[in-house]
């Protein structure tokens, strides 16, 4: 992750949560003050980002490719 953490046990497991727009769900959700694990990540597959609920587990929100 960018903040140099390093996978250990139980804690990269997560939820993903397929969405459309996630740019705009983004800017949504920081007005709330979420936290987030990372920026927002493009590859050949999509958009994703990681939220944490309010006990820190990890939630993916991601947007797939548009072919």
């Amino acid at each position: 992750m960018p903040d140099g953490s390093e996978q250990e046990p139980g804690g990269w497991n997560r939820v993903l949560i397929q969405v459309r727009d996630l740019p705009a769900l983004i800017a949504g959700l920081r007005e709330t003050g979420l936290r987030f694990r990372n920026e927002m990540e493009v590859g050949p597959g999509g958009r994703q980002i990681q939220i944490e609920d309010p006990d820190g587990n990890p939630i993916e929100l991601f947007e797939p490719a548009r072919r």
